[in-house]
């Protein structure tokens, strides 16, 4: 009979190891299994990772499921050379779009577009009357609302004091008291009342010649004719102001046609689209402004006068002064003193007489027309703009250096203490590629929605408080834009650098050289801006709407 020869272990299997490591079996099994590997180091090293492996799991099936844990998102790191291509993708982009506008796209455009020139747009002065009208139509009401907001808040928070403060056993009492005394306070508070005439209405105030006021006058409507006398002075807004009749104190009138026929015995602030003065007698100053500005013959301006537009014609008299600052002046009057011009052309008539010097501030003297019979009792003087006036070369300037300085410090000890305070937006960056256009894109977007959904919501009573906030929250973007944009740019080109001051004086340093080149650095400046508010939203946006990652 043979010998009989020992069996030799088999190889424990991954299912037996992995039983062993959780605690799966029973004492006899695991002794036995455990006296199969102590011989292999590669099992015993099997067995060891398979431990730790299953105190892991151990570990996250015990967390607390209502626990919060944050994963944070894979973003590949953006190069400073992916950054610079997709900024000057970005150009690219932008210059073929003006590009193809222009030639392929414009005239087209244009063609389907003169339907819309048939339609009437108010301008400037037209916009401007329209909100002024209505707010002396609205005004009184307006500020009624907020003053009764504000006396019933502050007395209901002087009652809730005065309850707090006094003894619980008359608490009840007390409480009664406090509120009657707000009610009282708030029912003696005097309504606004008004030492002045206003008239409103919506359609036409007409001052006939028959009626005197004896007082300032506030009349606002679309249309606006005094024929009558008025006694102080005179505040007219509207769409068309007509004075026909005499004014004693001042005229302040905004419309967008105003015309003065009768006579002012002080001086004459306005601005209109069309601003006439015919037959007239101003006893005081003028001060105009409008596209086109015309003192007719027969009209008389005693003091000094200041015009302003696009066009400025002059064939009445001017007692002293008159400066005009427009593209063309005619003179075809008299003026008593000195006329300084600012102007494009100024033209002198055949029947204009200025008595002292003609002060024509101009690049080129062939743009003065002198009628022959044109009369200047001083002389002729071609002077230079004004410095303010004048374009210069801002890189030749101290100040411009010096005020570069300023606001690189000012931005970098905001930047420091904000990414001090709020250190999430210091590790925000600038995706290249698709990533930089939807920045972009956003950026974009809100810098011109924002302000026009703040004007809709001023038009409202109760969202002009509203509508401040959003601006002034808009603005505070616009300034934290170079201050993310250089914080990120400055990560870049120091990746391995932790330090927040040195990557953000780095970053701004190279926005604010950047920004200021000659030719392109409004159009990076512009781009960087957009990105930098894009990334200020979509950061707004993910705080406010991140919901915290399920428990594993």
């Amino acid at each position: 009979m043979s010998e009989e020869r020992p069996t030799r272990p088999t190889r424990p299997t991954l299912l037996e190891l992995s039983m062993l490591a959780d605690g799966a079996l029973s004492g006899a099994e695991a002794e036995a299994l455990q006296a199969r590997i102590e011989s292999s180091v590669e099992q015993q090293a099997q067995l060891a990772g398979l431990r730790t492996t299953s105190e892991y799991l151990n570990t996250a099936m015990s967390m607390d499921t209502d626990s919060t844990m944050e994963i944070p998102k894979f973003s590949r790191p953006v190069s400073l050379r992916n950054f610079a291509l997709a900024n000057v993708a970005t150009g690219l982009a932008i210059w073929l779009g003006q590009f193809l506008w222009k030639t392929i796209f414009g005239e087209m455009v244009l063609n389907a577009a003169t339907w819309f020139t048939s339609i009437y747009l108010p301008d400037v002065y037209a916009l401007s009357s329209a909100a002024v009208l209505y707010l002396i139509t609205e005004g009184t009401a307006m500020l009624d609302t907020y003053l009764g907001l504000i006396v019933v808040t502050v007395a209901a928070l002087a009652a809730v004091v005065v309850w707090w403060k006094r003894p619980r056993p008359h608490s009840s009492v007390n409480l009664c008291l406090c509120v009657c005394v707000a009610l009282l306070a708030v029912m003696v508070v005097p309504a606004p009342a008004s030492a002045l005439e206003i008239r409103q209405d919506d359609d036409v105030i007409v001052i006939a010649a028959t009626e005197t006021i004896d007082d300032t006058l506030v009349v606002a409507a679309e249309s606006v004719v005094v024929e009558g006398t008025i006694t102080g002075s005179l505040i007219a807004v509207g769409q068309s102001i007509d004075i026909a009749g005499s004014v004693g104190g001042n005229v302040v009138t905004f419309a967008e046609d105003i015309n003065i026929r009768g006579d002012v015995a002080g001086s004459v602030i306005g601005g209109s689209s069309a601003f006439s003065i015919n037959g007239a007698t101003i006893n005081g100053d003028a001060w105009v402004a409008g596209e086109s500005v015309t003192l007719g013959s027969g009209s008389s301006i005693l003091k000094n006068a200041t015009f302003a537009g696009e066009s400025v014609s002059v064939e009445g008299t001017v007692t002293k002064d008159l400066t005009a600052l427009c593209e063309n002046v005619e003179l075809n009057g008299t003026v008593g003193a000195d006329l300084e011009a600012f102007a494009g052309r100024l033209r002198l008539l055949s029947n204009a007489n200025v008595a002292g010097n003609v002060r024509f501030r101009t690049e080129d003297e062939d743009r003065l027309y002198r009628a022959d019979s044109a009369q200047v009792g001083g002389t002729i003087e071609f002077l230079d703009m004004p410095d303010e006036m004048q374009p210069r070369n801002e890189y030749t300037e101290l100040e411009f250096y010096l005020w570069q300085i300023a606001q690189l410090i000012g931005a970098f000890l905001v930047g420091w203490v904000l990414l001090t305070l709020v250190p999430s937006l210091g590790r925000l960056s600038i995706g290249a590629g698709v990533e930089g256009l939807k920045s972009a894109g956003v950026g974009l977007l809100a810098l011109i929605s924002v302000p026009i959904a703040a004007l809709i919501i001023a038009i409202t009573l109760i969202g002009i408080p509203i509508a401040l906030i959003l601006v002034g929250v808009w603005m505070l973007g616009l300034y934290l834009t170079q201050i993310v944009v250089g914080s990120a740019i400055g990560r870049m080109l120091m990746p391995e650098n932790d330090s927040v001051p040195q990557t953000l004086i780095v970053g701004l340093l190279l926005v604010t050289v950047v920004v200021n080149l000659p030719f392109i650095g409004g159009i990076i400046g512009f781009v960087l801006m957009i990105l930098g508010l894009g990334l200020l939203v979509q950061y707004l946006f993910r705080i406010t709407t991140s919901q915290p990652a399920p428990a594993l």
